[in-house]
Protein backbone atom coordinates (compact mmCIF):
# COMPACT_ATOMS: atom_id res chain seq x y z
CA UNK A 1 0.00 0.00 0.00
CA UNK A 2 1.72 3.46 -0.75
CA UNK A 3 1.01 5.96 1.43
CA UNK A 4 1.43 9.88 0.41
CA UNK A 5 0.55 13.68 1.56
CA UNK A 6 -2.36 14.88 -0.52
CA UNK A 7 -2.85 18.64 1.47
CA UNK A 8 -4.81 19.65 -1.80
CA UNK A 9 -7.20 16.84 -2.42
CA UNK A 10 -6.20 17.05 -6.15
CA UNK A 11 -5.91 13.59 -6.47
CA UNK A 12 -9.14 11.25 -6.05
CA UNK A 13 -9.58 7.69 -5.45
CA UNK A 14 -10.59 5.33 -7.78
CA UNK A 15 -13.64 4.29 -6.53
CA UNK A 16 -14.01 0.68 -8.92
CA UNK A 17 -10.63 0.02 -7.02
CA UNK A 18 -12.20 0.47 -3.37
CA UNK A 19 -15.00 -1.73 -5.01
CA UNK A 20 -12.64 -4.27 -6.19
CA UNK A 21 -10.78 -5.03 -3.09
CA UNK A 22 -13.94 -5.37 -0.86
CA UNK A 23 -15.70 -7.94 -2.92
CA UNK A 24 -12.31 -9.88 -2.44
CA UNK A 25 -9.74 -9.30 -4.62
CA UNK A 26 -7.58 -8.31 -0.82
CA UNK A 27 -7.91 -12.58 -0.62
CA UNK A 28 -9.29 -12.84 2.69
CA UNK A 29 -12.25 -13.21 4.49
CA UNK A 30 -15.09 -10.65 5.04
CA UNK A 31 -15.40 -9.98 8.77
CA UNK A 32 -11.28 -9.95 8.98
CA UNK A 33 -11.46 -7.21 5.97
CA UNK A 34 -14.32 -5.56 7.56
CA UNK A 35 -12.56 -5.02 10.94
CA UNK A 36 -9.06 -4.22 9.10
CA UNK A 37 -7.68 -7.28 10.92
CA UNK A 38 -6.41 -8.72 7.88
CA UNK A 39 -3.04 -8.97 6.00
CA UNK A 40 -1.12 -8.77 9.53
CA UNK A 41 -2.00 -12.47 11.26
CA UNK A 42 -4.05 -10.51 13.70
CA UNK A 43 -5.91 -13.26 16.01
CA UNK A 44 -9.88 -13.13 16.37
CA UNK A 45 -9.19 -11.53 19.90
CA UNK A 46 -7.73 -8.63 18.81
CA UNK A 47 -10.95 -7.62 16.66
CA UNK A 48 -13.15 -8.31 19.62
CA UNK A 49 -10.97 -6.24 21.79
CA UNK A 50 -11.20 -3.55 19.60
CA UNK A 51 -15.67 -3.92 19.40
CA UNK A 52 -15.60 -4.11 23.40
CA UNK A 53 -13.50 -0.68 23.03
CA UNK A 54 -15.49 0.70 20.99
CA UNK A 55 -19.16 0.39 23.02
CA UNK A 56 -16.94 1.93 25.68
CA UNK A 57 -15.97 4.67 23.78
CA UNK A 58 -19.38 6.03 22.61
CA UNK A 59 -21.67 4.16 25.17
CA UNK A 60 -22.70 7.30 26.62
CA UNK A 61 -23.58 8.88 22.75
CA UNK A 62 -25.80 5.02 22.54
CA UNK A 63 -27.01 5.46 25.56
CA UNK A 64 -29.23 8.21 24.39
CA UNK A 65 -30.80 6.71 22.08
CA UNK A 66 -34.07 5.24 22.98
CA UNK A 67 -34.77 1.11 22.87
CA UNK A 68 -37.47 1.49 20.68
CA UNK A 69 -34.79 3.43 18.39
CA UNK A 70 -34.63 3.03 14.45
CA UNK A 71 -31.42 2.54 13.45
CA UNK A 72 -29.27 2.32 10.43
CA UNK A 73 -26.20 1.35 9.44
CA UNK A 74 -24.61 2.66 6.46
CA UNK A 75 -21.64 0.57 4.79
CA UNK A 76 -22.08 -2.13 7.46
CA UNK A 77 -19.63 -4.59 6.56
CA UNK A 78 -19.51 -8.09 7.49
CA UNK A 79 -22.49 -6.49 10.31
CA UNK A 80 -20.92 -6.40 13.93
CA UNK A 81 -22.16 -2.99 14.41
CA UNK A 82 -25.86 -4.51 13.18
CA UNK A 83 -25.42 -7.31 15.79
CA UNK A 84 -24.79 -5.13 18.36
CA UNK A 85 -27.13 -2.56 17.61
CA UNK A 86 -30.09 -5.26 16.89
CA UNK A 87 -29.33 -6.86 20.23
CA UNK A 88 -29.86 -3.54 22.12
CA UNK A 89 -32.19 -1.33 19.66
CA UNK A 90 -35.62 -2.61 18.13
CA UNK A 91 -34.95 -1.83 14.55
CA UNK A 92 -31.65 -2.21 12.48
CA UNK A 93 -31.03 -2.03 9.03
CA UNK A 94 -27.13 -2.62 7.51
CA UNK A 95 -26.23 -1.11 4.00
CA UNK A 96 -23.53 -2.95 2.13
CA UNK A 97 -22.67 -2.84 -1.63
CA UNK A 98 -19.79 -5.17 -1.36
CA UNK A 99 -21.67 -8.70 -2.03
CA UNK A 100 -18.68 -10.61 -0.45
CA UNK A 101 -19.90 -8.25 2.86
CA UNK A 102 -23.93 -8.43 2.24
CA UNK A 103 -23.69 -12.26 2.54
CA UNK A 104 -21.47 -12.40 5.93
CA UNK A 105 -23.92 -9.86 7.62
CA UNK A 106 -26.83 -12.14 6.72
CA UNK A 107 -25.19 -14.71 8.26
CA UNK A 108 -24.16 -13.07 11.45
CA UNK A 109 -27.35 -11.63 12.02
CA UNK A 110 -29.87 -14.36 10.79
CA UNK A 111 -30.94 -15.20 14.44
CA UNK A 112 -32.06 -11.50 14.61
CA UNK A 113 -35.72 -10.83 13.28
CA UNK A 114 -35.27 -7.27 14.08
CA UNK A 115 -32.15 -6.99 12.10
CA UNK A 116 -31.95 -6.39 8.14
CA UNK A 117 -29.21 -6.55 5.89
CA UNK A 118 -29.75 -4.54 2.26
CA UNK A 119 -27.33 -4.84 -0.35
CA UNK A 120 -26.66 -1.50 -1.91
CA UNK A 121 -24.29 1.83 -2.24
CA UNK A 122 -24.87 4.14 0.30
CA UNK A 123 -24.38 6.79 -1.64
CA UNK A 124 -27.38 6.47 -3.64
CA UNK A 125 -29.34 3.34 -2.49
CA UNK A 126 -30.69 4.70 1.28
CA UNK A 127 -33.74 3.04 2.44
CA UNK A 128 -36.53 5.76 3.98
CA UNK A 129 -35.68 7.25 7.48
CA UNK A 130 -36.63 8.73 9.80
CA UNK A 131 -33.94 6.62 11.76
CA UNK A 132 -33.04 7.87 15.36
CA UNK A 133 -29.56 7.30 14.66
CA UNK A 134 -27.76 6.43 11.68
CA UNK A 135 -23.99 4.87 11.87
CA UNK A 136 -21.53 4.55 9.46
CA UNK A 137 -18.46 3.08 10.37
CA UNK A 138 -15.84 3.67 8.03
CA UNK A 139 -17.24 4.57 4.67
CA UNK A 140 -16.10 8.16 4.34
CA UNK A 141 -12.31 7.40 4.04
CA UNK A 142 -13.48 5.45 0.84
CA UNK A 143 -15.27 9.08 -0.37
CA UNK A 144 -13.63 11.76 -2.79
CA UNK A 145 -15.02 14.91 -0.82
CA UNK A 146 -17.91 16.05 -2.85
CA UNK A 147 -19.28 12.39 -2.31
CA UNK A 148 -18.87 12.33 1.13
CA UNK A 149 -20.87 15.70 1.27
CA UNK A 150 -23.30 14.40 -0.48
CA UNK A 151 -23.66 11.17 1.76
CA UNK A 152 -24.33 13.73 5.18
CA UNK A 153 -26.61 15.56 3.31
CA UNK A 154 -28.65 12.71 2.34
CA UNK A 155 -28.16 11.04 5.95
CA UNK A 156 -29.54 14.58 7.33
CA UNK A 157 -33.04 13.93 5.62
CA UNK A 158 -33.09 10.66 7.16
CA UNK A 159 -32.81 12.14 10.27
CA UNK A 160 -35.52 11.92 13.25
CA UNK A 161 -36.12 15.13 14.78
CA UNK A 162 -33.58 14.66 18.06
CA UNK A 163 -31.87 11.70 16.22
CA UNK A 164 -28.01 11.65 15.67
CA UNK A 165 -25.33 10.55 13.29
CA UNK A 166 -22.20 8.79 14.83
CA UNK A 167 -19.51 8.63 11.89
CA UNK A 168 -16.21 5.94 12.82
CA UNK A 169 -13.76 7.66 10.42
CA UNK A 170 -9.76 6.78 10.24
CA UNK A 171 -7.94 10.19 10.78
CA UNK A 172 -4.19 11.72 10.56
CA UNK A 173 -3.40 14.45 12.45
CA UNK A 174 -2.62 16.91 10.05
CA UNK A 175 -3.86 17.25 6.41
CA UNK A 176 -4.72 14.23 4.03
CA UNK A 177 -2.78 10.95 3.24
CA UNK A 178 -3.62 9.07 0.31
CA UNK A 179 -3.80 5.81 -0.11
CA UNK A 180 -2.88 4.24 -3.27
CA UNK A 181 -2.81 0.87 -5.06
CA UNK A 182 -4.70 -2.03 -4.76
CA UNK A 183 -6.30 -0.75 -1.81
CA UNK A 184 -7.03 2.99 -1.82
CA UNK A 185 -8.56 5.56 1.08
CA UNK A 186 -8.01 9.36 2.10
CA UNK A 187 -6.79 9.35 5.35
CA UNK A 188 -8.40 13.01 6.49
CA UNK A 189 -7.21 14.99 9.78
CA UNK A 190 -9.65 15.82 12.47
CA UNK A 191 -9.72 19.51 11.04
CA UNK A 192 -10.79 18.07 7.64
CA UNK A 193 -13.64 16.35 8.60
CA UNK A 194 -14.68 19.19 10.06
CA UNK A 195 -14.71 21.19 7.08
CA UNK A 196 -16.70 19.05 5.47
CA UNK A 197 -19.83 18.94 8.21
CA UNK A 198 -19.55 22.85 7.52
CA UNK A 199 -20.50 22.76 4.22
CA UNK A 200 -23.01 19.86 4.63
CA UNK A 201 -24.43 22.20 7.57
CA UNK A 202 -24.35 19.83 9.80
CA UNK A 203 -22.91 20.10 13.76
CA UNK A 204 -20.51 18.33 15.28
CA UNK A 205 -20.78 18.06 18.71
CA UNK A 206 -18.40 15.74 19.78
CA UNK A 207 -15.34 14.27 18.77
CA UNK A 208 -13.62 10.80 20.78
CA UNK A 209 -10.42 9.02 19.69
CA UNK A 210 -10.57 5.67 19.25
CA UNK A 211 -8.43 3.80 21.57
CA UNK A 212 -9.48 0.39 20.23
CA UNK A 213 -8.24 1.01 16.84
CA UNK A 214 -5.51 2.71 17.65
CA UNK A 215 -4.38 -0.51 19.81
CA UNK A 216 -5.08 -2.71 16.66
CA UNK A 217 -2.55 -0.50 14.40
CA UNK A 218 -0.08 -0.13 16.88
CA UNK A 219 0.12 -4.07 16.63
CA UNK A 220 -0.22 -3.83 12.96
CA UNK A 221 2.91 -1.55 12.87
CA UNK A 222 4.43 -3.96 14.90
CA UNK A 223 3.95 -6.90 12.34
CA UNK A 224 5.07 -4.51 9.90
CA UNK A 225 8.21 -3.27 11.21
CA UNK A 226 9.25 -7.08 12.32
CA UNK A 227 8.65 -7.94 8.38
CA UNK A 228 10.98 -5.44 7.42
CA UNK A 229 13.62 -5.45 9.93
CA UNK A 230 13.33 -9.50 10.59
CA UNK A 231 13.16 -10.77 6.84
CA UNK A 232 14.34 -14.09 7.81
CA UNK A 233 11.20 -15.13 10.52
CA UNK A 234 8.07 -15.96 7.91
CA UNK A 235 6.27 -13.19 6.87
CA UNK A 236 2.92 -14.57 7.28
CA UNK A 237 2.61 -16.31 10.40
CA UNK A 238 -0.64 -16.71 12.93
CA UNK A 239 1.94 -17.81 15.58
CA UNK A 240 3.71 -14.64 15.67
CA UNK A 241 1.06 -12.60 15.11
CA UNK A 242 -0.74 -14.19 17.89
CA UNK A 243 2.30 -13.23 19.89
CA UNK A 244 2.69 -9.42 18.87
CA UNK A 245 -0.39 -9.27 19.74
CA UNK A 246 -0.60 -10.74 23.30
CA UNK A 247 3.00 -9.67 23.94
CA UNK A 248 1.31 -6.03 23.74
CA UNK A 249 -1.05 -7.03 25.38
CA UNK A 250 0.58 -7.81 28.25
CA UNK A 251 2.22 -4.56 29.15
CA UNK A 252 -0.47 -2.64 27.58
CA UNK A 253 -0.44 0.82 29.86
CA UNK A 254 3.23 0.95 28.15
CA UNK A 255 2.51 -0.24 24.62
CA UNK A 256 -1.01 1.36 24.25
CA UNK A 257 -0.72 3.68 26.54
CA UNK A 258 2.69 5.14 27.76
CA UNK A 259 4.51 5.15 24.94
CA UNK A 260 2.34 6.94 22.33
CA UNK A 261 1.45 9.54 24.49
CA UNK A 262 5.41 9.61 25.14
CA UNK A 263 6.39 9.88 21.55
CA UNK A 264 3.57 12.30 20.92
CA UNK A 265 5.06 14.58 23.00
CA UNK A 266 8.26 14.56 21.22
CA UNK A 267 5.95 15.22 17.99
CA UNK A 268 6.83 11.78 17.11
CA UNK A 269 3.60 10.76 14.81
CA UNK A 270 3.16 6.97 16.47
CA UNK A 271 1.04 5.15 15.48
CA UNK A 272 0.62 6.58 11.64
CA UNK A 273 -2.96 6.33 11.44
CA UNK A 274 -5.62 7.53 14.47
CA UNK A 275 -9.38 6.95 14.39
CA UNK A 276 -12.22 9.13 15.90
CA UNK A 277 -15.85 8.91 16.64
CA UNK A 278 -17.79 11.96 15.22
CA UNK A 279 -20.95 12.89 17.05
CA UNK A 280 -23.13 14.99 14.53
CA UNK A 281 -26.96 16.27 14.96
CA UNK A 282 -28.43 18.63 12.83
CA UNK A 283 -27.63 22.61 12.61
CA UNK A 284 -29.93 24.14 15.15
Amino acid sequence: MNMKPDSSHQEQIDDAVVESYFDGAGGTNAASMSMMAHGHNLPSNSVAQRLANEQRTIGKWLATVPDSGRILDVGCGAGAWVEIFANRYDSVIGVERSQLMVDAARIRVSHLANAQILSGDGRKDLPEGPFDMIFVGGLFMYLNDSDAVSLLQALKDRLSSGGSIILRESTVRTGALLAKGEYQAIYRSVDLYQNLFQEADITCLEVQQNAGYRNMVIAEEIVSFRRKWLPFLPKDSALLGNLTWWALRGIAPISFGALPKALSVVNVPWPRLQNHFFLLQLAS
